[in-house]
Protein backbone atom coordinates (compact mmCIF):
# COMPACT_ATOMS: atom_id res chain seq x y z
CA UNK A 1 0.00 0.00 0.00
CA UNK A 2 2.99 2.69 0.92
CA UNK A 3 4.71 1.42 -2.69
CA UNK A 4 0.89 2.34 -4.01
CA UNK A 5 0.92 5.93 -2.23
CA UNK A 6 4.37 6.70 -3.44
CA UNK A 7 3.48 5.85 -7.19
CA UNK A 8 0.21 8.02 -6.85
CA UNK A 9 2.28 10.92 -5.65
CA UNK A 10 4.99 10.65 -7.60
CA UNK A 11 2.31 10.04 -10.66
CA UNK A 12 0.66 13.55 -9.88
CA UNK A 13 4.01 15.20 -9.09
CA UNK A 14 5.22 14.69 -12.55
CA UNK A 15 1.11 15.11 -14.01
CA UNK A 16 1.17 18.90 -12.60
CA UNK A 17 5.34 19.20 -14.07
CA UNK A 18 3.90 18.80 -17.47
CA UNK A 19 2.32 21.63 -19.34
CA UNK A 20 1.32 21.63 -23.21
CA UNK A 21 2.97 23.87 -25.33
CA UNK A 22 1.11 27.27 -25.72
CA UNK A 23 1.77 30.08 -28.26
CA UNK A 24 3.92 32.63 -27.05
CA UNK A 25 2.24 35.15 -25.29
CA UNK A 26 3.36 37.88 -27.64
CA UNK A 27 3.25 37.37 -31.15
CA UNK A 28 4.85 39.44 -34.42
CA UNK A 29 2.44 40.84 -36.93
CA UNK A 30 4.31 40.76 -40.17
CA UNK A 31 3.48 44.10 -42.32
CA UNK A 32 1.41 42.41 -45.00
CA UNK A 33 -0.87 41.03 -42.25
CA UNK A 34 -0.88 44.58 -40.77
CA UNK A 35 -1.15 46.50 -44.54
CA UNK A 36 -4.50 47.22 -46.20
CA UNK A 37 -4.80 45.80 -49.29
CA UNK A 38 -3.70 48.53 -51.83
CA UNK A 39 -5.21 48.98 -55.31
CA UNK A 40 -2.52 49.46 -57.31
CA UNK A 41 1.25 50.00 -56.42
CA UNK A 42 2.94 53.26 -57.08
CA UNK A 43 5.14 53.40 -60.01
CA UNK A 44 8.59 54.90 -59.63
CA UNK A 45 7.39 58.31 -61.54
CA UNK A 46 4.96 59.31 -59.28
CA UNK A 47 6.22 60.68 -56.22
CA UNK A 48 4.56 61.00 -52.57
CA UNK A 49 3.69 64.43 -51.95
CA UNK A 50 1.82 65.53 -48.87
CA UNK A 51 -1.77 67.08 -49.61
CA UNK A 52 -0.35 70.71 -48.78
CA UNK A 53 3.05 70.20 -51.12
CA UNK A 54 0.46 69.82 -53.54
CA UNK A 55 -0.98 73.51 -53.27
CA UNK A 56 0.93 75.89 -52.50
CA UNK A 57 5.18 75.75 -53.51
CA UNK A 58 7.08 75.42 -50.79
CA UNK A 59 8.93 79.00 -49.22
CA UNK A 60 12.67 79.16 -49.76
CA UNK A 61 14.37 79.78 -46.90
CA UNK A 62 17.48 81.87 -47.42
CA UNK A 63 21.03 80.26 -46.57
CA UNK A 64 22.08 80.31 -42.94
CA UNK A 65 24.60 83.43 -43.92
CA UNK A 66 21.91 85.72 -44.74
CA UNK A 67 20.48 84.74 -41.67
CA UNK A 68 22.84 85.58 -39.82
CA UNK A 69 23.42 88.75 -41.62
CA UNK A 70 20.39 90.43 -41.34
CA UNK A 71 20.52 89.50 -37.87
CA UNK A 72 24.02 91.23 -37.25
CA UNK A 73 22.14 94.00 -38.71
CA UNK A 74 18.98 94.81 -36.87
CA UNK A 75 21.02 94.34 -33.81
CA UNK A 76 23.20 96.75 -34.84
CA UNK A 77 21.13 99.30 -35.77
CA UNK A 78 18.98 98.76 -32.56
CA UNK A 79 22.00 99.58 -30.84
CA UNK A 80 22.44 103.18 -32.24
CA UNK A 81 18.99 103.86 -32.73
CA UNK A 82 18.58 103.67 -29.22
CA UNK A 83 22.17 104.94 -27.76
CA UNK A 84 21.41 108.51 -26.42
CA UNK A 85 24.59 109.64 -27.79
CA UNK A 86 23.83 109.03 -31.10
CA UNK A 87 21.21 111.44 -31.43
CA UNK A 88 20.88 113.40 -35.15
CA UNK A 89 22.94 110.64 -36.53
CA UNK A 90 21.94 109.08 -40.04
CA UNK A 91 23.60 105.68 -40.01
CA UNK A 92 22.69 102.78 -42.16
CA UNK A 93 24.57 99.41 -41.38
CA UNK A 94 25.03 96.24 -43.99
CA UNK A 95 26.37 93.05 -43.25
CA UNK A 96 27.88 91.16 -45.61
CA UNK A 97 29.92 87.34 -44.28
CA UNK A 98 30.49 89.42 -40.79
CA UNK A 99 32.16 92.36 -42.53
CA UNK A 100 29.70 95.22 -41.24
CA UNK A 101 29.98 98.51 -43.56
CA UNK A 102 29.07 101.70 -41.46
CA UNK A 103 27.28 104.51 -43.97
CA UNK A 104 25.91 107.95 -43.54
CA UNK A 105 26.31 110.81 -41.77
CA UNK A 106 27.28 112.54 -37.89
CA UNK A 107 27.40 115.19 -35.63
CA UNK A 108 30.84 114.43 -34.12
CA UNK A 109 33.87 112.14 -34.79
CA UNK A 110 32.69 110.66 -31.26
CA UNK A 111 29.32 109.55 -32.55
CA UNK A 112 31.45 107.54 -35.35
CA UNK A 113 33.42 106.40 -32.43
CA UNK A 114 30.27 105.05 -30.76
CA UNK A 115 28.61 103.43 -33.97
CA UNK A 116 31.58 101.58 -34.69
CA UNK A 117 31.82 100.60 -31.41
CA UNK A 118 28.15 99.41 -31.31
CA UNK A 119 28.95 97.23 -34.56
CA UNK A 120 31.94 96.08 -33.07
CA UNK A 121 30.32 94.64 -29.89
CA UNK A 122 28.35 91.99 -31.65
CA UNK A 123 28.94 88.50 -31.91
CA UNK A 124 29.43 87.49 -35.78
CA UNK A 125 31.19 90.44 -36.61
CA UNK A 126 34.38 89.71 -38.10
CA UNK A 127 35.25 93.45 -39.53
CA UNK A 128 33.67 97.09 -39.78
CA UNK A 129 34.19 99.01 -42.51
CA UNK A 130 33.03 103.05 -41.22
CA UNK A 131 32.67 105.03 -44.17
CA UNK A 132 30.53 107.71 -41.93
CA UNK A 133 30.95 111.29 -42.70
CA UNK A 134 31.07 113.85 -39.88
CA UNK A 135 28.16 116.49 -41.17
CA UNK A 136 29.85 120.55 -40.92
CA UNK A 137 26.81 122.57 -38.77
Amino acid sequence: MKRALIILLAGSALAACHREESPPLHTVATAAEDAPAQSAPRTPTQPVQPADAQRAPAAKVPPAEALNDTFIEGKIRASVMTDPSMKGADVSVNSDHGVVSLAGTVKSQEQSAIASAHAQQEDGVMRVENTLVVQAD
